[in-house]
């Protein structure tokens, strides 16, 4: 019964509730000297970067912010104060934590932490009142604290990459009723 329903839950997937990434991000060569109060959007990605330039924090009004494929290891204190995000990727780096300073962007929506090393989904999680779209596919997960359930505005969560129990897939599936959430098939293995 239940791996019928998981079936369709992972079949009926609509792209289009995926928030929309309209922004036009500017690379750090365009932008490092430009108006602040101009720029919404910067993309980092494939820099080789261990570490996030701090000149990029006076761009305060970043709604979106691309730092896909570095080598970040975790985030400056200072990341709190880019309060008007809402569109970030921090995907293919090297956190292996949930980075805690995500937690007080409260204007995030899309969330894409995909292909990390992180073990956890900790309780900060809960403070991201308007996330819609949470992709941390190919992490290593070994716990998700129960206050992530709270976020029930989710509407897409991958958490594949990692293969759970079936109790896992289900308990965490029915946490999320009006979400799509995406899973590796379960494994009675680890029962």
């Amino acid at each position: 019964m239940f791996a019928a329903g998981f079936l369709i839950l992972a079949g009926n997937i609509s792209y289009a509730q995926i928030p929309k990434d309209t922004l036009k991000y500017y690379e750090w060569e365009e932008v490092h000297n430009a108006d602040p109060d101009t720029i919404y959007a910067v993309d980092f990605t494939r820099e080789k970067m261990g570490d996030i330039p701090e000149k990029l924090f006076q761009f305060e009004h970043l709604k979106g912010l691309k730092l896909t494929k570095n080598k970040l290891e975790d985030l400056p204190e200072s990341f709190k104060e880019l309060e008007d995000l809402r569109f970030l990727y921090l995907d293919k780096n090297d956190f292996t934590y949930f980075p805690s300073q995500v937690f007080h962007l409260n204007n995030l929506v899309y969330l894409d932490l995909s292909r990390n090393r992180m073990g956890s989904i900790p309780k900060g999680i809960k403070n991201l009142k308007k996330l819609k779209y949470l992709d941390v596919w190919d992490n290593r997960f070994t716990k998700i604290d129960p206050a992530f359930s709270e976020l029930q505005q989710l509407e897409y969560i991958d958490l594949r990459g990692t293969t759970f129990s079936p109790s896992f897939v289900e308990k965490w599936t029915k946490a999320f009723p009006n979400a799509t959430v995406e899973f590796d098939s379960p494994c009675d293995c680890l029962e």
